[in-house]
């Protein structure tokens, strides 16, 4: 299925003003787990001390993860970029009239694109499974990282065991994607080989949060892609699952977080670091 079709349109929809902005953010946390593990991490770098000068928001979207490195790091210069145009003016809009400052949004392709100066922290989300040479981005992230710089990613993953010509013979479940996902050693090497440095991959999206993310955002959209005609009953659904993906999501962080490590999830969240004395 093609998604972001049926994104451009929602977006159109319900993205015009500032506060429509903050409120489908709010909503979107509800359903995505990804949001919620994200944030999480967030917290926790902040929480340990990490207090980054300049970050690159690689690949913004609509913005939310803008608000939310905001809502962690206020003191931080924040440079969204992203290749879609109506995102990079949607977070303009965003930090124009809705308050949001300190963030700066720039429309460029993650392939060439290169920072002014060095930034503590990367993050990317859900990005990089759509680019074919993805290669050159995360050798790109370790360019704009500072030394002891760190990149949060986050993106869809496939069972350990497969080598990446079975990967990339898949084809993606998502038309947007370039390739299904990434197994845990096809992650390494892209990070050994943009010499940085893995501090923590975690499995995300277990039983209960892939059973969330089937119930609140695959069958809404699939629905959506009919024609916005179903719009009515897509809201009817989500307000009926509302309590049942909330409640499958936070039993999956749990169980993410948990004292065994999950051995497989259908996503990864990675924590990296380029070395303090690396020279790139």
């Amino acid at each position: 299925m093609d998604y972001d079709p049926i994104k451009s349109r929602l977006s159109r929809l319900f993205l015009r003003r500032p506060w429509m902005m903050r409120l489908m953010f709010l909503l979107s946390r509800q359903f995505f787990l990804r949001e919620r593990e994200v944030r999480r991490a967030l917290g926790d770098l902040a929480a340990q001390g990490l207090l980054p000068r300049r970050i690159l928001d690689a690949g913004t979207g609509y913005g939310q993860y803008a608000l939310a490195l905001r809502a962690h790091f206020p003191q931080a210069g924040i440079l969204s970029v992203d290749i879609n145009p109506a995102c990079v003016a949607r977070l303009e809009v965003m930090t124009r009239e809705g308050g949001l400052q300190g963030v700066k949004a720039r429309q460029a392709d993650l392939l060439d694109f290169q920072v002014d100066e060095p930034v503590d922290l990367v993050l990317n989300v859900d990005v990089v499974e759509h680019i074919q040479d993805d290669q050159r981005v995360f050798n790109g992230f370790a360019r704009a990282l500072a030394p002891g710089g760190l990149l949060l990613l986050h993106t869809p993953a496939m069972e350990d065991g497969l080598s990446e010509e079975e990967v990339l013979l898949r084809t993606p479940a998502v038309g947007e994607h370039a390739r299904e996902g990434y197994t845990r050693g096809m992650m390494r090497q892209r990070l050994r080989q943009a010499g940085l440095e893995e501090i923590f991959l975690r499995s995300t999206y277990g039983r209960a949060g892939g059973l969330a993310w089937r119930l609140g955002v695959r069958t809404p959209l699939r629905m959506l892609s009919w024609g916005l005609w179903t719009l009515p009953f897509v809201l009817i659904w989500l307000v009926v699952v509302l309590v049942p993906v909330r409640l499958l999501n936070s039993l999956d962080v749990a169980a993410g977080r948990g004292p065994t490590p999950r051995p497989a999830g259908g996503c990864m969240l990675v924590l990296a670091r380029r070395p303090v004395d690396q020279t790139l």
